[in-house]
């Protein structure tokens, strides 16, 4: 049990006298210490939550969460209606007939390499991701009337609907010449925006049958592409899936189609916690440092309080909670901090880059234009029990040494 005498002996050694300087210098290093490494641990955790939340969403939005293909790879004939018995079968799914292909985008003297995507018209209606689509541009996509082009490909041409784009085919014409590359020009109908710089700015949507039609596929697509309603429930459809697919066609699913990209993330995540964990962990030791300062500024009052009858366990909770209580404070003004600034993150980027004149996180390299954060407050609990700890562990050593201090030497000395 911890007495009010102890708190209060604590609290008037947390606030020395203006002659113990140096002390108060190292118990201020020791708070901010602990302060910013609990607030750059928990900024940049969000950071990663949130980083990891969006890249999944973008990318499983355009890609979907599942995909059923044969198993050598054989186009899968149009006249197969899997999809639809497969929506009447398994509730809370979405399946699509899909084509995938490369080609070459051309407007004027301007050529890149673009993603072509054949889906039905309902791909967009079913996905999130696609809400800021028009309903018009969705109408006569659905019509086969054109195409869906990516907004950033649009502000770099200053493309406008209605106007029409050439396509150059990887897949090439064979002639009595040679092969020709196989090229079209195609109506723009609409755009989107899925906030991932990659996609909006290398993608293009085509009609199921415009795109067969392009690539002279006949009656034939690529693989079914499956969303789910609820993500959570992705194994447990996975399973109802495999027992109602013909067994010529496998089933896969995100975590295998983006292995590497999301173990990376996952690595990264817990190797940045590990490293600045140690930023705590230095605080702590400062810590130490400043309660065996303490100590020593302290022997002669210790050896008063033992004289008086203060018993050696009650010297060692005092010392505890003296640097307990910096431990607590400095955590708590940290998690602060770190929720302050989580939750401002993209007004304080937008400021910086006013003030340094550049782009802090180019969209081309991070994919995003803006920064996502994902606050877990259990994270920031675990976090904030972790400082704590520490800030616990550091006291111990310092205060066993000031309960070992031997009143009637300190008197015989004096």
């Amino acid at each position: 049990m911890v007495t009010f005498f102890e708190i209060w002996v604590s609290f008037k050694y947390l606030l020395p006298k203006t002659k113990e300087k140096f002390f108060s210098i190292i118990t201020i290093f020791s708070f901010v210490g602990i302060s910013l490494g609990v607030a750059t641990l928990i900024i940049v955790m969000s950071v990663m939550n949130g980083f990891r939340d969006e890249l999944t969403n973008k990318i499983l939005g355009v890609n979907g969460h599942l995909k059923l293909q044969h198993f050598n790879n054989l186009k899968i004939n149009n006249e197969d209606s899997l999809n639809e018995s497969l929506n009447k079968k398994i509730s809370g799914i979405y399946v699509n007939k899909v084509i995938v292909s490369q080609a070459l985008f051309s407007k004027n003297s301007f050529s890149t390499g673009v993603f072509l995507k054949g889906v039905e018209g309902k791909y967009f209606s079913e996905r999130r991701i696609f809400s800021n689509i028009k309903s018009s541009s969705i109408n006569a996509f659905k019509n086969n009337e054109g195409i869906l082009v990516g907004e950033k490909l649009k502000k770099k041409l200053n493309l406008k609907i209605g106007e029409f784009i050439t396509i150059l085919s990887s897949n090439n014409i064979q002639t009595v010449f040679g092969n020709m590359p196989r090229s079209a020009s195609f109506k723009i109908v609409g755009f989107f925006n899925t906030g991932m710089y990659e996609y909006d700015s290398a993608l293009i949507f085509f009609p199921i049958e415009v795109i067969q039609s392009f690539l002279n596929m006949e009656n034939y697509f690529d693989f079914y592409e499956i969303q789910l309603e609820n993500f959570d429930k992705l194994d447990e459809k996975q399973i109802l899936l495999k027992a109602n697919i013909p067994n010529f066609l496998k089933i896969s699913d995100w975590r295998q189609l983006n292995p590497s990209l999301f173990n990376a993330l996952e690595v990264e995540k817990n190797v940045m916690f590990l490293i600045l964990l140690l930023i705590i962990i230095v605080a702590a030791f400062n810590l130490i440092s400043s309660m065996i300062i303490l100590v020593s500024m302290k022997r002669r009052d210790i050896g008063v309080l033992r004289i008086l009858g203060v018993k050696k366990n009650q010297i060692l909770k005092i010392f505890v909670i003296n640097g307990s209580i910096i431990g607590i404070l400095g955590t708590i003004l940290g998690c602060f901090l770190g929720l302050i600034f989580c939750i401002n993150i993209n007004q304080i980027k937008s400021f910086i880059e006013l003030f340094l004149e550049s782009n802090l996180f180019s969209e081309e390299i991070y994919f995003f234009s803006q920064l996502p954060v994902i606050i877990n407050y259990s994270q920031i609990f675990q976090i904030a029990l972790i400082s704590i700890f520490l800030s616990f562990l550091s006291t111990i050593y310092p205060s066993i040494r000031a309960s070992k201090v031997d009143p009637i030497n300190l008197i015989k000395w004096d």
